[in-house]
């Protein structure tokens, strides 16, 4: 679940409240009295006016008048009410015809506010105080018949107000509505104030004197509830469009009782009237309340529905980064570069895992956000920038094997488009890659021994019985051996010479068996080199040894070692020009194994050729015959080691060994 911030009252709020409660002190410091009585109560006329109430006529009148005042005050009340709520509802959720329509009804409230005021006689008119009673309450019902069909045609009228592009207007224009909407409401208090000698008279000055003009507000409500409002619910759906419909009902009925059924002020129908305006009121008020109840549930159910969601993507996240952490891949997200013209120019990392640092040797945490051609500029030099447009271009998924020479490690990549760029998973397959290559050369070898098997039956038979013929052919012509002998000689050294290829080539086939025990791989180097020495000083060859001293102790048969160490030394000697070779013997170690780098800058060998390098019998020297690397690597992989080679042309070769 989200973590909540625990709401406080701002102190801001706290200080308007106390200056609120100390504004009345401070006015009465300035000379400002609240109070109704601007003398000294007398008993006596206190108890005078209490005999005057007791009086039937006036009693009722003034009960009345007490009701009268408790209905106009709750209905201006919930005007007041409904125009906070519109406001409210107004910032929730951005719709402008909420808050219009609030400031009609607050208006028309200002008007009921006016109407109460004459009728208790706080606003005072000479001579025509009952009149302008009766005719401030019929003026309070056309006037919110009439502000309400003028906020709502606003709406009806200018159709393309408050579209997306016009919202950031909206609060300007609630804003001016209101205040044109309250000047009006003042200045028909005005001039109903200044006119007052305007309300008509009937016979008794008690009567009901609004009725005739009663017929107006009932046609104005009629025309609203049949039109006006259907139309604005139809383009403004909601709980409080629909209420401000319902709300027509008693409206109209309070015409009808004011109109057909009130003879006298505070009558029947005249209270009846008032609980109807009070419940005119309170519809859209109720409606206003609902709307913001609804916009409250739908608010929790979307915070619920948040909740749900940011758990869930926190479940898949600490899943992703369980993934990403324990992952042996290189995992990346990729994002494109774009040039003015559109085109790929780059990539920008968006996603990386610590893998990324043992294969790579790319720190993750600082390679957010950067590019690639700043932190990898390498395996853009390889082509990875190309591979990726093509993916991001055709849609095609990317499944990519070959020999990183930058990195030295065998990488298979596997990516798919991801918007506009890639995801890519990156794995170092050497080890797969050298186990194959081993199992290849172990069956190569195992094949190459069974031929040299046969062969050399098939051969050192014949051979024998040469050799056999040799020798008795030697003794029958002993008398003329002068004449015949170096034709016999001839034989014999070629039959040695057969033989001994022969011997070579079962050797150089078969599994080697070897004596390990712990030995020291620069003592054992040292004493290799001991046995080349002399060709080395003979060409004039520098010699550069870079030992490291944390090699681990390698099981390892010295003497049988030694023979392919050699090998590879007098191959390195004998590819480089007198004066100007210069052969480097270097170890280390990588990952606990020990490595063992035979490096010369020599003529250096072709690609054709090292696809063939450690096959018998081949060889490009004019005196060689092509055993000795074999030997060497038959030897290297019965010690459980591998052996690769490095050449370019021109440049030189090297020979990295590993156990």
């Amino acid at each position: 679940m989200l973590n909540l911030k625990k709401y406080h009252i701002p102190s801001s709020v706290v200080w308007v409240t106390c200056i609120i409660c100390a504004i009345p002190l401070l006015l009465n410091v300035l000379g400002f009295d609240f109070g109704t009585l601007s003398y000294k109560s007398d008993p006596y006329q206190i108890a005078r006016i209490q005999e005057y109430e007791r009086l039937s006529e006036l009693k009722e009148y003034l009960l009345g008048r007490n009701f009268h005042t408790i209905f106009v005050s709750f209905t201006i009340a919930i005007a007041f009410l409904t125009v906070l709520l519109s406001f409210i509802d107004f910032r929730i959720k951005g719709d402008v015809s909420t808050p219009i329509v609030g400031i009609a009804l607050f208006c028309a409230g200002l008007l009921d506010t006016f109407h109460i005021l004459v009728s208790t006689q706080v606003i005072r008119v000479p001579d025509q105080q009952v009149y302008l009673t009766a005719f401030t309450w019929f003026f309070c019902r056309m006037f919110h018949a009439s502000i309400l069909i003028l906020g709502v045609s606003i709406f009806l009228v200018r159709l393309d107000l408050f579209k997306e592009e016009n919202r950031k207007n909206a609060r300007r224009f609630v804003i001016y509505s209101g205040v044109v909407f309250v000047l009006l409401t003042l200045i028909t208090m005005k001039i109903l104030i200044n006119r007052s000698d305007f309300a008509p008279s009937g016979l008794n000055p008690n009567n009901n004197i609004a009725r005739g003009y009663d017929l107006i507000p009932l046609i104005l409500y009629i025309i609203s509830a049949v039109y006006l409002f259907p139309k604005f619910y139809q383009r403004h759906p909601s709980v409080f469009s629909q209420t401000l419909l319902l709300s027509s009902i008693p409206a109209i009925a309070t015409q009808l009782y004011m109109a057909f059924g009130s003879n006298e002020m505070y009558d029947n129908n005249f209270n009846i009237s008032h609980v109807m305006t009070a419940f005119t009121y309170f519809i859209p008020f109720a409606g206003i309340s609902l709307n913001y109840l609804q916009t409250h549930r739908s608010e929790q159910s979307v915070i619920r529905e948040l909740h749900r969601e940011a758990a869930r993507r926190k479940n898949i996240q600490e899943i992703l980064s369980g993934v990403l952490t324990s992952s042996v891949s290189v995992i990346m997200g990729l994002k494109a570069i774009r040039n003015s013209a559109g085109h790929i120019i780059d990539f920008e990392w968006i996603l990386i895992n610590d893998m990324s640092e043992p294969i790579f040797g790319v720190d993750a945490s600082s390679a957010y956000g950067k590019r690639m051609s700043k932190v990898m500029p390498k395996a853009l030099a390889e082509g990875w920038l190309e591979l990726f447009i093509k993916v991001i271009d055709s849609g095609h998924p990317l499944n990519h094997e070959y020999f990183s020479p930058h990195y030295n490690k065998w990488l298979l990549m596997v990516g798919a488009k991801l918007r506009d760029g890639i995801a890519l998973t990156v794995n170092d397959i050497s080890k797969r890659k050298n186990a194959l290559k081993e199992l290849m050369d172990a069956e190569k070898l195992a094949v190459t021994g069974r031929v040299s098997r046969t062969i050399a039956h098939e051969v050192r038979n014949p051979l024998t019985n040469i050799d056999l013929s040799l020798q008795q052919l030697k003794e029958e012509l002993k008398a003329d051996s002068d004449a015949a002998s170096p034709y016999l000689d001839i034989i014999n050294r070629n039959s040695m010479r057969i033989n001994q290829l022969i011997t070579e080539l079962l050797n150089s086939s078969k599994p080697t068996q070897i004596e390990v025990k712990e030995c020291n791989v620069n003592d054992v180097l040292d004493d290799t080199l001991q046995l080349a020495i002399d060709r080395i000083h003979l060409k004039k060859i520098k010699l550069v040894k870079e030992y490291s001293s944390n090699i681990p102790p390698v099981m390892l048969d010295a003497e049988k070692i030694k023979t392919a160490f050699i090998n590879l030394i007098i191959n390195a000697v004998e590819a480089m020009e007198e004066e100007k070779g210069m052969l480097t013997i270097r170890t280390k170690n990588s990952a606990n194994r020990c490595v063992i780098e035979v490096e010369d800058n020599g003529s250096g060998i072709s690609k054709e050729n090292l696809e063939n390098l450690f096959v018998p019998f081949f060889s490009k020297k004019s005196k060689g015959m092509g055993l000795g690397l074999t030997a060497a690597q038959n030897i290297i992989i019965s010690h459980k080691g591998t052996i690769d080679v490095d050449s370019t042309v021109g440049k030189g070769t090297k020979f990295t060994v590993t156990f």
